[in-house]
């Protein structure tokens, strides 16, 4: 695995004691409530693990606001939680429509799994945090038109967001890794 090391200084300077990022922690924790909230009202299977696997991940980036990891641990699990986001959303998806994919579809995903894990131990986290959104994306715009029309009608904003967000980490990490290891 590429040797990284996660910016802890980004979104607040890290206390000594105590809580290291107790504003992104706070911030992260009321997330978690949100999300709780909505998974103790969820009324179907694949509603629920996919809101499971959103409450895992922002556990875990809570407790890594309050204790930094040091080393590639944090960046491993992270990893893996958001394969169980988009394994999660592909059977929301699925199950939502009665509809598996093509075979070239699924070639496409395992064509994009393989990328993900090359740059995992090859490339930079930039490339990484980029094929988990294409992967998410790439379901999205798949399953569009089975899916409800308010889904169809925020598309544009939905990517949006998620292009937004990876413009910001490519900021945050633009001076502190290089793209290539």
């Amino acid at each position: 695995m590429s040797e990284y090391t996660f910016p802890f200084n980004t979104c607040e300077t890290p206390n000594k004691n105590g809580i290291a990022q107790p504003y992104s922690a706070l911030f992260n924790l009321i997330n978690c409530i949100i999300i709780f909230y909505f998974l103790c009202k969820t009324k179907t299977y694949y509603t629920f693990l996919l809101l499971f696997s959103l409450l895992c991940f922002e556990l875990f980036h809570s407790f890594s606001h309050i204790f930094h990891i040091q080393g590639v641990i944090q960046t491993n699990i992270t990893h893996l939680l958001t394969y169980c986001i988009n394994i999660s959303f592909f059977y929301l998806f699925y199950s939502y429509t009665n509809k598996l994919p093509s075979y070239e579809f699924i070639i496409y995903l395992l064509l994009l799994v393989c990328f993900d894990i090359y740059s995992m131990f090859k490339l930079s986290v930039v490339f990484y945090i980029i094929s988990q959104a294409i992967i998410m994306v790439s379901l999205l715009v798949y399953y569009l038109p089975l899916l409800p029309k308010f889904i169809q009608a925020s598309l544009y904003k939905i990517i949006f967001l998620i292009i937004l967000i990876i413009l910001l980490f490519l900021h945050l990490f633009s001076f502190k890794t290089p793209i290539f290891i």
